[in-house]
Parts: structure tokens; sequence; C-alpha cells
């Protein structure tokens, strides 16, 4: 936290206080400023414990390669993107190579500014608790970090996202990233992101590449997946993928 925001913090301290410690009493009631003492003890730690941070110097590690720079975003709007989702049947997306599958749990998201020298993009960092593997070289029960396609809970103006927008902490789901490799780049505006610097993969849309239980039932794209007809849970998706692999 930084000393501004300390200071803000001091604030809330009850004036009374700050003024009996100015003066000399006769008696001092220490269990009070005892009180005050574990409450900021309290603040600090709340605001460490939920990684509050200088916003001005909180930025994702990016090797010199990108041009572009990236930021952690607190609150800033999504501007309005159209999004066509390129045709691909399921067992096209299912025989991609450079694809992870995995069932996991939402531990963190983070939303991103991508500044491509004045045009700005907004995305979110998922990492995901992993607990089974259909896909890929991944380790049960490790962390992966996931590029979304938009941000979360900061606006709902990207289109072809509705699946994925749903995304909340503690969410269990299916996801399908595509691995980025060394040639993996986003460029916009004269300015490049390779996006292996940012995170190790990232999903294709917002429409596809996940499956997500929620409290309203399974979601995901029922039109891209006609072989998972009729499932209701992640068990059920589970089999179809086993299917679809083998």
């Amino acid at each position: 936290m930084s000393g501004n925001a300390l200071l803000d913090k001091m604030s809330l301290i009850d004036p009374a206080y700050i003024e009996a410690a100015d003066q000399k009493p006769k008696k001092v009631n220490w269990l009070r400023y005892a009180a005050v003492a574990a409450c900021l003890c309290l603040i600090v730690s709340i605001l460490a414990f939920f990684g509050y941070s200088d916003k001005s110097t909180d930025k994702p590690a990016l090797q010199n390669k990108s041009t572009a720079k990236v930021t952690y975003n607190y609150e800033g709007q999504i501007p309005k993107i159209k999004s066509d989702l390129a045709p691909l049947s399921e067992e096209e997306m299912f025989g991609m190579e450079n694809l992870y599958i995995f069932r996991g749990i939402v531990i963190r998201l983070e939303n991103v500014s991508i500044d491509f020298n004045g045009n700005t993009a907004i995305r979110c960092i998922a990492t995901i608790r992993i607990s089974k593997v259909f896909k890929g070289n991944l380790t049960l029960n490790s962390e992966i970090r996931v590029l979304l396609p938009c941000g979360i809970n900061i606006g709902h103006n990207v289109e072809d996202t509705g699946v994925i927008r749903r995304l909340s902490v503690g969410m269990e789901g299916i996801f399908m990233p595509i691995v980025y490799d060394d040639d993996s780049f986003w460029e916009e505006n004269g300015a490049v992101l390779y996006l292996k610097e940012l995170t190790p993969c990232g999903l294709g849309d917002g429409m596809r590449w996940a499956f997500l239980k929620t409290d309203r039932g399974l979601v995901y794209m029922k039109s891209a997946y006609p072989g998972a007809k009729g499932a209701q849970g992640l068990e059920d998706i589970e089999e179809y993928i086993k299917r679809m692999l083998n």
C-alpha cells in the first residue's frame, strides 16, 4: 500500500484519540490506543492479502521483445469490439495439436490493460488450479495462467464472450486454451505483444473453449459441440471429451 493510501486510512481514526495523544493526561487509557493500533494493522493486513498496490508500478513482467505495455487494470472500461467466430467443427477443435484440455477451479482473475501505442485493449488473466488433465503436458494440482478474450466484471461490450464473461473466482470448469509458442503475437498500431511473455496459453474466443459449472447449471456453446447434446454436468462433458480424443 502506498504512503498516501495509508494516510487516508489513518484519517479514519477518531480525532479525539489524536488530541488525547497530544496532551498529558493524568491517566492514559492504553487499551484504547492498543485497539486503534490493532485496527491499523488489520487494515494493512487486509490490503496486503487482497493484493492492493501502487497502480503506477503494478505491471506483469514482460521481456524486452514486446513493445506493447501491459498494466493491471482495476477500473478501466472495455472498448467496444466486434468479434467473428472462425468456423470450426468439433473434430477440428479437438484435433488441434497446440491445445490444452483440463478441468480446474478458478482461484484468481486479474484484468489487464494492453497499450498498443495509444490503442488500449482490456483482457483478463485467469489463474486456474488443475484437477484433471485430458490433453497436454500439465501437472495435477498445479496452477496455470490463461489469457481470456475480455475483461471480467468491468463491462460487457465485447461480442462473442457470453460464456466466459460468467467466469468467477471459485467456479469450476473444463477449459481448452490454445498453447502459445515463440511466434504467437498480437500486433496493433505499430506495437506488438508476444503472448507467451504474458501467459502460457489463452482462449481463442469467449464462447467456445470452455464448459462452466454455474449456479444455473452447465454453461457452454451448445451449437459448437453437437456431440455433447444432453450433457447435464462436467462429468458428462468429461465423457464426451474422452470420446472425441479417442
